[in-house]
């Protein structure tokens, strides 16, 4: 690792620090709104909509008076990954910043970002009225598609260049993010790419052997 004089590790959020798939699908779950949401995902990787649209069919798909309380319920029930605090702890005891950059909502990666102790993080929103009740457009911070232009502006700010930096994914959508880093590893789920600049993985603590 030191060869490479790596400062930052950063990671995808859900399937990748978290056991469970996506923030976005677990509030679809609760209401009974995943074929809606699933419409959508398929219009968007087909390019008919952007990711803004796609938010914002999301968000109209669930109860017009569901609350900020109501939501950080749902999302409150998630699963750390095993192996996801020792992989930090060992991280920062190696003076390696770390950071979670995920399309998730940032509701849960707030709390994910602290209870594992991220430097930094990034995420897209949910916006609210003053009693606490949604809004219909939510703030579009990551494109899953383009995860390396919201981790270029993180970089950017915190300072470090990517050829310093790790990337950690799961899913075909982190391929941008993963390649913008000096070298990016796929959590191989159900998912492979063949890739020189991937390494597939089966837990996070397998960073350390290739680093």
């Amino acid at each position: 690792m030191r060869e490479l004089d790596i400062r930052l590790a950063s990671f995808d959020m859900d399937g990748t620090v978290l056991e469970h798939e996506s923030s976005w699908v677990a509030i679809h779950r609760h209401f009974k709104t995943e074929d809606i949401g699933a419409a959508s995902l398929k219009l968007y990787g087909e390019g008919k909509i952007d990711y803004r649209e796609f938010m914002r069919r999301d968000i109209s798909s669930w109860p017009s008076n569901v609350t900020r309380t109501e939501l950080e319920g749902i999302l409150s029930e998630y699963k750390l990954r095993e192996d996801a605090h020792s992989t930090l702890e060992r991280l920062r005891k190696m003076g390696i910043k770390t950071a979670l950059v995920t399309s998730g909502i940032d509701i849960l990666a707030k709390e994910v970002a602290a209870e594992l102790g991220f430097d930094y993080w990034v995420a897209n929103g949910l916006k609210f009225d003053s009693k606490g009740i949604i809004l219909p457009e939510g703030i579009g911070r990551v494109d899953p598609t383009r995860k390396d232009l919201a981790y270029q502006k993180l970089l950017a700010k915190a300072g470090i260049p990517a050829k310093k930096t790790i990337a950690v994914g799961d899913t075909i959508y982190d391929l941008a993010f993963l390649k913008s880093a000096a070298k990016g590893f796929l959590l191989a789920h159900s998912t492979r790419v063949s890739d020189p600049q991937i390494i597939h993985i089966d837990s996070l603590s397998e960073i350390f052997d290739h680093i």
